[in-house]
């Protein structure tokens, strides 16, 4: 075992105890290719199913494999993205990511639409949240501090927009922010899950969306 591997090992042991406590359900995995076939075993046939836009869960490569279940609602087909936004609140299994976890065993995330934090918070019965090592922080605070000044900025830059968090000083200037394309227009904060188990961790080994 390499250091890195240790190191995965005892984090993912420190978070599992701290997310279980608060009502999650957690699991650590080697490599995206694990996980994915974790995730895919936990899903039942006839499961409606729907996910956010994540770069993670695209890197993680089961959109393909969930394209085999008949009621796969595939947001990346456009003229199906409004109707897989609104089936998600009341879909048996929903995957999307979160832009921070933090030690102590809270969520952090934020949205320019706002469908996917909804969803991650209500509705759907099942939520997978696909979570590489990178969005790993000790506080909460700095798990928000995460959120505004990378991946605020490397989603802009994903989406060819020209926000002050992606180009000249690099700042994030929450109080004076009024950009109308703003990404971090809407940010939860997940405290604990009072359904037990509703929100499934998948923490992978790897360095997964921004």
């Amino acid at each position: 075992m390499t250091v890195q591997e240790e190191y995965f090992q005892n984090l993912s042991l420190v978070l599992k105890e701290k997310f279980n406590k608060k009502g999650f359900a957690f699991d650590s995995f080697a490599n995206k290719e694990e996980a994915k076939k974790f995730v895919l075993s936990l899903i039942k046939d006839d499961d409606t199913i729907t996910f956010g836009g994540s770069t993670s869960v695209n890197q993680m490569g089961i959109l393909e494999d969930l394209k085999n279940y008949k009621n796969f609602i595939d947001r990346n087909n456009k003229d199906l993205k409004a109707e897989a936004e609104l089936k998600a609140f009341s879909s048996d299994v929903y995957l999307c990511s979160a832009n921070a976890i933090t030690k102590n065993g809270d969520i952090v995330s934020t949205d320019g639409g706002g469908n996917r934090v909804a969803a991650t918070i209500y509705g759907p019965k099942k939520v997978f949240l696909i979570v590489g090592r990178n969005k790993v922080c000790n506080t909460e605070k700095d798990a928000v501090k995460r959120v505004r000044d990378i991946a605020a900025g490397e989603n802009s830059i994903r989406f060819k927009l020209d926000n002050p968090c992606s180009i000249g000083n690099m700042i994030c200037d929450e109080e004076n922010c009024d950009i109308e394309k703003r990404l971090c227009a809407y940010t939860i904060i997940i405290n604990k899950c009072h359904i037990k188990n509703r929100i499934h961790i998948i923490f992978i080994n790897e360095e997964l969306g921004f």
